[in-house]
């Protein structure tokens, strides 16, 4: 007989010890197919639908593409008699040669019909977004303070009605309002700008910082700092605290 402390000691057999698979034996490396040039220029060129909504040559240099506009508007000619995008004049001032699927034309006439009645809401966007028009496709707004905005990481956009309306540098330091004060709707339109900063704004938690300057100058007590101040910003004594 055995004691239960040799029975439990006793290596079990029959049962398959496992390692680790190893990466022992032979291995090829495959060749891999190029891929036709055609190929990746549709690949291009739908790439660029789905980013910018609508391609123009301005599109196109922002993109860096290889050859320039010439190169993809080859591919887009083929699409538009395949009956896969359209072309026209979609954004005014960019010429004819401008692409788009035609769900998003649908979408760009909607949007203006919705403009022409006052109910299109503000948007606020990356400055770097591709969706973002303006230093690439569109140039910047005038400013009357002369301070021209960048595309750069961390600036925000608001964008309504086709318009730019606010722009924020990064770090929150400073804000351009675009919004005309002689505008019949314009406390309307500055308060849908300041909603739309603030949810964008709330999309980063514990985002803190204070803005000490609107239109190139300290906050005051006008339209602009009262739409910032109820959509949630607060008062401080250097400009206006964010604290998401």
């Amino acid at each position: 007989m055995q004691d239960a402390s040799s029975a439990a000691t006793r290596p079990v057999m029959g049962v398959a010890h496992l390692d680790a698979p190893s990466l022992a034996g032979r291995w090829s490396l495959l060749q891999r197919e190029a891929t036709p040039d055609t190929v990746r220029a549709l690949a291009l060129a739908e790439g660029l639908l789905d980013r910018q909504g609508v391609v123009t040559r301005g599109a196109a240099m922002a993109e860096g593409v290889a050859g320039g506009f010439a190169a993809i508007q080859q591919v887009y000619r083929r699409m538009e008699d395949a009956g896969r995008v359209l072309r026209g004049r979609f954004v005014e001032g960019l010429g004819g040669a401008q692409f788009a699927d035609r769900t998003d034309v649908d979408r760009l006439r909607e949007l203006a019909e919705a403009a022409d009645k006052g109910s299109v809401a503000a948007v606020a966007l990356s400055a770097v977004d591709p969706a973002n028009p303006f230093g690439t496709t569109l140039p910047w707004t005038a400013h009357a303070s002369g301070v021209r905005p960048l595309r750069r990481p961390g600036g925000i956009v608001v964008i309504g009605g086709g318009r730019l309306l606010f722009y924020l540098t990064q770090g929150g330091r400073s804000l351009l309002n675009y919004v005309p004060a002689d505008v019949p709707d314009a406390a309307e339109v500055l308060a849908s700008a300041a909603t739309a900063l603030v949810i964008a704004l709330r999309r980063t938690p514990r985002l803190r910082f204070t803005l000490a300057l609107i239109d190139d100058a300290p906050p005051g007590k006008g339209p602009v700092t009262e739409a910032l101040r109820k959509a949630g910003f607060r008062n401080a004594p250097r400009g206006l605290n964010w604290e998401g």
